[in-house]
């Protein structure tokens, strides 16, 4: 399995660096809008599994406008618009799981899981696109495609420690109900060994953080990475299946190779706002 994912990723890293430094920002951008509703539908797909309904036809078609409005540069949305449009779109899915005339017993439960896959998927995948983007002071044009990939090792970096010191010194069960084979000592591992990526990073390819500034953020990041992690094995567990579905040898669904990403984005996102601000 573990020779699977590596050969898989031999195969998708130089393609995702490719489209990073040599394609427009919009090719980067559609391959994370196209990952995001991918994600979005194994989600939905999850639900469904745990016995919950979704209009998912109607969710990836808002989630679909709202990553084409992240992927063709226009002003940012203020967060009234943001909470207006999240609000609007509940209200849309509860209307259709009404039309369809599913058990009234399953309506809150149905509306709320199909609204809650907008801000855990689609959001924090506009946040990536934003990330691509992002300009810094006097930083080149090309800092954007850096703070992705500063955002991938960084994950990366947390995943491999965390798997071989958990494999080596693993004693402790970090979450035994929701992830068996997760170890307290492999957790630390990983954000050890994140730490120390991100500082590394930092010193090689990222100037505009001081590698005592990137270890902190890489611990923050790689925090929530793990988190997110657990929380797609929690929602697995309540959906009773191993993986959230098959798209490459060896890692799953989209969902399962995202899911830190989708909690570590938006921290690094949060990261280059406050860079940004005391600039």
């Amino acid at each position: 399995m573990k020779r699977q994912r590596e050969l898989s990723a031999l195969v998708a890293i130089p393609a995702v660096l490719g489209i990073l430094w040599f394609a427009p920002p919009w090719a980067f951008g559609s391959l994370v809008a196209f990952l995001a509703l991918a994600t979005l539908s194994e989600f939905y797909r999850l639900a469904e599994r745990s016995g919950i309904p979704v209009p998912k036809s109607l969710a990836l078609l808002i989630a679909g406008a709202i990553l084409a409005a992240a992927v063709v540069p226009a002003p940012s949305p203020s967060g009234l618009t943001v909470a207006g449009g999240l609000s609007a779109a509940a209200a849309l899915f509860a209307v259709a799981l009404m039309a369809a005339g599913i058990p009234v017993e399953r309506a809150l439960s149905g509306t709320a899981a199909t609204t809650l896959g907008i801000p855990m998927v689609v959001f924090p995948c506009c946040a990536m696109i934003w990330l691509d983007r992002a300009a810094l002071g006097g930083a080149s044009d090309r800092f954007g495609p850096r703070l992705i990939i500063f955002l991938l090792v960084t994950i990366w970096g947390c995943d491999s420690f965390a798997y071989y010191v958990g494999r080596a010194f693993g004693r402790h069960k970090l979450a035994p109900s929701i992830s068996p084979k997760k170890t307290i000592e492999g957790s630390i591992g990983g954000l050890v060994g994140s730490v120390g990526v991100a500082a590394a990073a930092a010193a090689i390819f990222l100037p505009e953080f001081r590698p005592v500034e990137a270890a902190v953020v890489g611990g923050l990041a790689s925090t929530a990475g793990q988190i997110g992690d657990l929380v797609e094995s929690m929602f697995k567990r309540g959906a009773g299946v191993k993986d959230s579905g098959h798209f490459l040898p060896g890692h799953g669904g989209f969902y399962d190779r995202v899911d830190s990403l989708l909690f570590a984005a938006p921290v690094l996102c949060g990261a280059v706002l406050v860079k940004m601000a005391v600039l």
